[in-house]
């Protein structure tokens, strides 16, 4: 017991949760904090991956998971993530899996596909055995020695399948295999009719028992077979399971007395399979209802196994009780991390109760809420971005049944359960916490952590910057009267969240760095994600480059721990808007692919790496990217606020880059729609204003220009985004009045702005800009100037291989020379 505590050190608790059974072994572990989804499951992924980390301390590890392609997605990701963590262990993973099994749509060919990413990821692929193989196998298994035309008729009918060959050699008499060749012509046509031929020369007692037991599943044990068939005694069902272990076809669960296993999953196939549909319908309820007999005083441990058993006998056993063993399985699936089965669980539970899973009515009763409160959360981190509107919508109807049943407690949970990132709009989340604030008293814990997410989601996403920092205020004071440093840091990340959507740049670094100094590791990792990502993201607006690194790196580090899309694609972000920025394409182009694999329509990503793509001069690669980005303002409502601005600013700005000048319609369309919406956020509103402004520079519209200049003015010395800087825009505006001594000041504080900053790209267009004005201008020295510029900024955008770019540069020298 000491060695096994030692070898998981902290660990130990989030490892009990997956495998109760150790608190037996172990009664002194202590129990593990409630914690949100992602932080729960992060924390017991680690906790696995770093157990079995210390083991391999001592010695090697070779950890062998079989059977693959029956795996859950639950303990796929988990896979994954231990794939990941072990890369630089003495921890070897070997996966098999059957690949006739895998379809484009099975979760483990997902799996699969991510894998190849790692670097010590080795596919094997195992074909059948060769024909001297086949010969070995059958002296091996029976003592016969059998002339190369009767291998060769073994091998030709089997494609060397082991299991195949295997069930053929059990067949057939050792003594008929050298003495009779007859035994060929009655070689099974393939590998169930071979397993069928196994089982037909069981006795029929013997096979009544087996197929029971393939009812049961893939295990079963004796205690339940003998409950179910009143008609065998417990001497004759031990006797068949002994007949069935002669014949090899189930075998001892190792160190479970009384449990039994199938010896391959196609014997339990070939048995279920073989059983008519009413024998099947009696038999799942039979199980069902000896299930609750032998596990009643642990049905929560049996509540999968129970749901699935009522639900294949519903029709006999009624719809009462698979609702409340899914609501069981479900909660059960919850408590140890399994979201997707989970998701399964609950929708089967409503399905039973008759409750429509998208209706819009509240829960009728207690079990009826608690299913959709279940189902809320499974959604909530299963979903994508863009479906979390119906995770809400699932919520509120458990919410408005609590509210008016007057069960306080539960209201606030649901209330504060963050079914989707504060920064994602979703219509009515502010208003149901509004409506939970007043069922709790002003200044309580309780109103404290109701205020952090409404505070959030005010600023984040309702565009109330006021209304949040009154509501975050007032909630980080509840925290440090009540000494919740855990709550503290929530709301500094929402805070730091709502100071960068609003443009307060500083104001976000320092709340970012204040949450920062409260990360302990042991907190959900959504907070740290957010405060680093909002700090990161503010200082690259501010120029502070240096300053990011440390950031971005945590971030990655994050990335590599991280299961879900939403989380991961910040996690590569500031990477990404960095990497373009300084110039850096290769790292840009890896960090953008892996974060749209986890958020395919991403727009800010989208976004970046259309620009990129056009940058670089390959305009089919950024015209793709763009569709994606305007197929991601397409998709949702919160999706079209969220891309709309940056489809208008992408459509303008590469215009600018290749000079063509088709889009400028759909540019104005999508920022109207940013612009006209009152509540929308500062920062969705400025890309909407940077892509109009652009778009008054390409018309050369004076009057549009004068316009935007004041509209940009007051957001000098920072970045629009990860590709210009404001004081470039406004000296273009300025360009655009015929205000060249104007433009000159805003040029000569972008390329200071980019030089500190290391924003090369940015530094290289600001030159052949503040160019054109100087040799427009034509003042004493200007020539000359607009020269060295033009020299600087071809010899960075051909460093950077910016070819559109160095087009027009060079064509600007040629135009000097002449």
């Amino acid at each position: 017991a000491a060695t096994l505590v030692s070898r998981m050190g902290l660990s130990g608790p989030a490892i009990a949760e997956m495998v109760p059974e150790l608190r037996a072994k172990l009664p002194d572990l202590e129990q593990l904090v409630a914690a949100e989804p992602d932080q729960a499951r992060f924390r017991l992924f680690d906790s696995v991956s770093t157990f079995l980390k210390n083991l391999a301390k001592s010695q090697p590890l070779l950890f062998v998971v079989d059977d693959l392609h029956w795996a859950d997605s639950s303990s796929l990701l988990m896979l994954e993530f231990l794939v990941r963590e072990i890369a630089d262990s003495p921890v070897v993973v070997v996966g098999t899996y059957r690949d006739v099994e895998i379809t484009g749509s099975h979760p483990l060919s997902q799996t699969l596909g991510n894998l190849v990413r790692e670097r010590h990821y080795r596919r094997v692929q195992l074909g059948g055995l060769t024909q001297q193989e086949v010969g070995e196998f059958v002296e091996a298994k029976s003592g016969a020695v059998l002339p190369d035309d009767a291998l060769e008729t073994i091998h030709r009918r089997t494609n060397g399948n082991p299991l195949f060959v295997n069930e053929v050699v059990g067949l057939i008499d050792p003594k008929q295999m050298t003495e009779n060749r007859a035994w060929t012509d009655i070689i099974p046509e393939g590998i169930r009719d071979a397993i069928g031929s196994r089982l037909r020369r069981l006795s029929e007692s013997c096979n009544s028992v087996l197929g029971t037991a393939s009812v049961i599943g893939m295990e079963f044990d004796f205690t339940l077979l003998r409950a179910l068939d009143s008609n065998l005694s417990p001497d004759a069902v031990l006797s068949a399971l002994d007949e069935a272990m002669e014949a090899r076809v189930i075998e001892d669960v190792p160190e479970a007395v009384g449990r039994y296993q199938f010896g391959h999953a196609l014997i339990q196939q070939a048995l279920y399979d073989d059983m008519t549909s009413i024998r099947k319908l009696r038999a799942h309820a039979s199980i069902a209802e000896a299930l609750e007999q032998v596990h009643q005083t642990n049905l929560e441990g049996h509540a999968a196994e129970l749901a699935r058993h009522f639900s294949e006998a519903a029709s006999i056993l009624g719809a009462e009780k698979l609702a409340r063993y899914s609501l069981m399985a479900g909660q059960r699936a919850l408590a140890t991390y399994a979201y997707e089965d989970a998701l399964v669980h609950f929708q089967s539970g409503l399905i039973a109760r008759d409750i429509q899973l998208a209706g819009t009515g509240p829960a009728t009763d207690d079990e009826s809420a608690a299913l959709l409160f279940g189902l809320a959360r499974a959604q909530a981190t299963t979903f994508e971005r863009h479906r979390l509107g119906e995770a809400f919508n699932t919520l509120r109807r458990a919410f408005e049944y609590y509210t008016d049943q007057g069960d306080v407690v539960q209201a606030v949970a649901a209330a504060v359960f963050p079914v989707a990132p504060a920064g994602v709009l979703i219509p009515g989340m502010a208003q149901l916490i509004a409506r939970a604030l007043t069922l709790v008293p002003a200044d309580s814990h309780e109103a404290g952590r109701l205020l952090s997410r409404y505070g959030g989601i005010l600023g984040a996403a309702e565009g109330d910057y006021e209304g949040a920092q009154k509501a975050l205020e007032q909630a980080i004071s509840i925290a440090r009267r009540e000494g919740d440093e855990i709550l503290e840091l929530q709301i500094l990340t929402n805070a730091c969240d709502v100071s960068g959507r609003n443009l307060h740049w500083q104001e976000s670094v320092e709340n970012g760095v204040r949450a920062i100094d409260l990360l302990t590791g042991d907190e959900n990792p959504y907070y740290e994600v957010l405060s680093r990502y909002f700090t990161a993201l503010s200082l690259i607006h501010l120029g502070e480059s240096p300053k990011v690194l440390p950031h971005a790196e945590a971030l990655r580090n994050l990335a590599g721990r991280r299961v879900t899309g939403i989380l991961g694609n910040l996690c590569f972000a500031p990477t990404i808007y960095l990497s373009c920025l300084q110039g850096d394409w290769d790292s840009a182009r890896e960090y953008s692919n892996r974060s749209l694999e986890m958020s395919p329509l991403e727009p800010q990503i989208l976004f970046s790496r259309a620009l990129l793509e056009h940058e670089t001069g390959e305009p089919a690669q950024g015209d793709f990217y763009l569709e994606q980005l305007i197929e991601a303002m397409r998709r949702s409502v919160a999706g079209q606020i969220r891309a709309s601005g940056r489809v208008s600013f992408a459509i303008t700005t590469i215009a600018r880059i290749t000079g063509a000048l088709g889009r400028m319609d759909a540019a104005e369309a999508a920022a109207e729609v940013i612009l006209s919406n009152q509540s929308v956020l500062p920062q969705d509103a400025m890309h909407a204003k940077a892509g109009i402004a652009l778009l008054a520079v390409q018309k050369g519209d004076q009057a549009a220009a004068a316009v935007n200049y004041a509209v940009l003015l007051g957001m000098r010395g920072t970045l629009t985004s990860s590709v210009a800087s404001i004081d470039r825009l406004l000296g273009l505006l300025s360009q655009t009045m015929e205000n060249p001594d104007q433009a000159a000041t805003h040029f000569e504080e972008a390329l200071a702005f980019c030089r500190k900053a290391g924003y090369r790209p940015e530094l290289a267009w600001t030159c052949c800009d503040y160019a054109d004005t100087l040799l427009e201008r034509n003042d004493l020295g200007d020539y000359a100037k607009a020269v060295l510029l033009l020299d600087e900024s071809l010899i960075i955008s051909t460093e950077l291989g910016m070819r559109p770019l160095m087009e027009r540069v060079v064509s600007r020298q040629k135009k000097l020379e002449t």
